[in-house]
């Protein structure tokens, strides 16, 4: 019974010292400046406008829901794939509903996270690597950048704040709209699609057909798919826990088509990510079930034994796809490797010539200041790598904050899926997990996470997370059958 008491206790600790940092944060905000405000404009507001209007905001907070909806399903769409600003309507359109619906008395109030506060430091040290930057007006557009990935953040997390069933669609929208992506792509390898560019190293690998689909890039076709494989999965699980095969097999079935989409593309980067994402959905989800239930330990290390063979048999089948694997590992030997070994080095100079503010947010700007440091044709959009991208933009302090927001958030979803006694939640926290460790393992040899296709699924994805974690599933409460 002693040894039962302690443990409770310590899986109670840190749940506890959560909810403590999501009130202090949440009271702060309630009484500084902006948030008295705000909450005396919307008294006065609903004061005036009365109880119709509290009806009319619960309806434009709905309606924002639904650009969430119509966001995720125009991620992939051809016309949306270098029309930033159309993107961008849809988040701005969405949260001005949703304010508006909440100035006017609408009922879903959003209760501030811990998380949160993070995000707005990230933005901060955006806001002042700009203000700092050389390039101003470059970093500008940056910054402008910036706060619409911010807004789509807010959105997102106060729109699920109160509703795992909004999740559910949205993720499924999203997964939906993936798998229409894929099967085009799919249709491009059936009859040899000509590359947009020259992808392969011909002295390297065999040359091969490499699918890009509506976005028009392997690799950021690779960099939208990759996050939707665990998600989609997570779903299928999610669904057979309850009893919903006929959802279950469908999902599970996408999954797969995602996952060989992903594959398809020869994105070496989608590959690490691929990798990533399957490790974290495989090993959390195994760790509970070895603890849970002793029944399926055998089952856990049979399928531990077996995958890493299937998955050799499978590559050796491929020729082509051996090769392109085994080329992460050729070093300079392989002229993209070595651009991107490059890439890396200069990067890392600028780095160090302005380490404490950054040189600015935005490629714009990066372009500007990466001429000073680049080797003769090498030139470059961005670092190829999230981490020393963040370091060159903001500095030190914004690669801090950056840091300090990843920590948190697996932190989090450490916290809620152990808390939670609901094997649906704990499907969705693992899936939306695995997502964001998929993007940010694709994201430290590639440029595509600052793509607005994959940076919006990345917020979409933390945003789901934070919201799950305020609603974790009380220890008792379980939808298990």
């Amino acid at each position: 019974m002693i040894a039962g008491i302690q443990k409770v206790t310590a899986d109670l600790v840190p749940a506890i010292a959560l909810e403590h940092l999501d009130g202090t944060w949440g009271s702060t905000l309630a009484g500084s400046l902006p948030g008295r405000l705000w909450l005396a404009i919307k008294r006065w507001t609903v004061g005036i406008a009365g109880q119709p209007a509290g009806n009319l905001g619960s309806y434009l907070q709905a309606c924002g829901f639904l650009v969430i909806v119509a966001l995720a399903l125009a991620l992939g769409a051809p016309q949306f794939v270098n029309d930033k600003e159309g993107l961008a309507l849809f988040v701005l359109f969405g949260l001005g509903l949703r304010l508006l619906g909440s100035l006017i008395g609408g009922k879903e109030d959003y209760t501030p996270s811990a998380i949160d506060s993070l995000v707005i430091a990230l933005l901060y040290t955006n806001i002042i690597a700009t203000a700092a930057s050389h390039y101003l007006v470059p970093s500008l557009k940056g910054l402008i950048k910036v706060l619409v990935y911010v807004a789509s953040y807010f959105l997102f997390v106060g729109a699920f704040a109160h509703s795992r069933k909004r999740a559910v669609i949205v993720m499924s929208a999203l997964v939906a709209a993936g798998l229409v992506v894929a099967l085009y792509g799919l249709y491009q390898y059936k009859i040899g699609v000509a590359p947009l560019a020259t992808w392969e190293d011909p002295n390297v690998e065999i040359k091969g057909t490499r699918i890009y689909s509506t976005l028009g890039n392997p690799n950021l076709l690779a960099g939208y798919l990759v996050p939707m494989v665990p998600v989609a999965f997570a779903l299928a699980m999610a669904s057979a826990w309850i009893g919903r095969w006929w959802l279950s097999l469908p999902a599970l079935a996408v999954s797969g088509i995602l996952a060989v989409a992903t594959v398809l593309t020869g994105s070496r980067g989608g590959y690490v990510g691929l990798f990533a994402a399957g490790l974290s959905l495989t090993l959390v989800p195994a760790s509970w079930l070895w603890k849970a239930k002793p029944k399926a330990r055998l089952i856990i290390l049979a399928a531990m034994l077996l995958l890493p063979v299937l998955a050799l048999l499978a590559v050796h089948l491929l020729p082509a796809f051996e090769q392109r694997l085994l080329s992460i590992f050729a070093g300079r030997e392989h002229t993209s490797n070595s651009f991107r070994l490059n890439v890396w080095h200069a990067s890392w100079l600028m780095f160090l010539d302005n380490w404490w503010f950054g040189i600015g947010p935005g490629n714009q700007a990066f372009r500007l200041a990466y001429g000073l440091y680049m080797r003769s044709g090498f030139d470059a959009l961005g670092t190829y790598c999230v981490p020393l991208e963040v370091a060159v933009e903001t500095g030190v302090i914004g690669l801090a904050a950056f840091g300090a927001l990843l920590t948190s958030l697996f932190a989090r979803a450490h916290l809620s899926f152990w808390r939670s006694n609901d094997s649906v939640h704990r499907w969705l926290v693992v899936g939306c997990t695995s997502a964001i460790v998929g993007l940010m393992a694709h994201g430290l040899v590639d440029t595509v996470f600052y793509r607005p296709q994959v940076q919006f699924i990345f917020w979409l994805m933390v945003a789901i997370v934070v919201a799950l974690s305020l609603s974790p599933g009380k220890p008792g409460q379980s939808s298990d059958p």
